[in-house]
């Protein structure tokens, strides 16, 4: 009643005006960060294309030969395809209790900007050795693993009741859209930068984006010296009485035999198996 109460008496800024809104800021912030997240996490599904394709070379000699940049077989290249998720399996909850325990924030931007900075370390990797790739993508995984689960604590400071379904769509919506817009672009850095530009033009994105993360974003709506006092007022009105309650046992087995859960779990593991093998996959199968 009371969270109805104070929406009726704050007045949201329009979408045009998102900036007015910190929550909106934040939101929108978060919307590059899984949009960043997500270029990091398939542009080697284009890359590999291009790193692995024939090629002809003439030599001085006037003679021409078939070469390309890297001799790896299938199985190598699905490994390597294949890499980023050996990491990333590894840090999700950990990623959950880092986000309670130093702030969404923090992690966020340390999962992101590392992420970042291996893809650019990438191209390096991949010259010098192709195990030493398989690793960098490996530690590519577990830092991006943290990254969703910690977002969850952001959420928890600044999405007020009544918009939290509403702004986590918009800013999750960023993973889709990041995919739908990084695999088309990537194939065009490839064309005319060549496949190295891939991971420097998008690793370089991810670290201007932990810049501007780092300055604008709080971890909660009473660290932000730039929120209002009726945008502060609402948001704190909004999750007063939505504080977990952390003496309630949880019940474990009661979740485990779940039907509806595990109804839950099939479905999730069905749809993330075929988009994945569809990022993965797909650039090589279309080659």
């Amino acid at each position: 009643m009371l969270a109805q109460s104070t929406q009726c008496e704050y007045k949201s800024p329009s979408i045009w005006e998102f900036w007015r809104a910190r929550r909106y800021v934040v939101t929108f912030m978060l919307f590059l960060g899984f949009f960043n997240t997500y270029c990091l996490r398939v542009n080697l599904s284009v890359a590999i294309v291009a790193m692995t394709q024939y090629y002809n070379v003439t030599l001085a000699n006037g003679t021409t030969i078939v070469t390309r940049n890297f001799d790896w077989d299938t199985k190598i290249q699905g490994y390597l395809l294949s890499s980023f998720f050996y990491g990333y399996i590894f840090t999700q909850f950990i990623g959950a209790y880092m986000g309670i325990r130093f702030g969404g924030k923090i992690v966020f931007a340390v999962g992101l900007g590392m992420a970042s900075i291996l893809t650019i370390l990438t191209p390096v990797a991949a010259y010098i050795n192709v195990w030493l790739l398989l690793a960098v993508r490996i530690l590519e995984g577990l830092f991006e693993g943290v990254i969703i689960p910690c977002s969850q604590q952001i959420w928890k400071n600044w999405a007020p009741k009544l918009e939290r379904s509403r702004l986590i769509t918009i800013a999750i919506s960023g993973t889709y859209i990041g995919t739908v817009i990084c695999l088309p672009l990537s194939a065009q850095l490839s064309t005319h930068l060549g496949w190295e530009s891939i991971f420097y033009v998008f690793g370089a994105v991810g670290c201007i984006w932990c810049v501007f993360w780092l300055w604008l974003i709080k971890d909660s709506p009473t660290e932000d010296p730039k929120i209002s006092s009726e945008e502060l007022k609402y948001i704190t009105n909004s999750l007063e009485g939505c504080k977990p309650d952390t003496n309630r046992n949880i019940p474990i087995w009661s979740i485990l035999t779940s039907p509806p859960v595990w109804a839950l779990i099939v479905a999730a593991s069905s749809e993330i198996w075929g988009f994945y093998t569809m990022l993965t996959q797909l650039p090589k199968f279309m080659k």
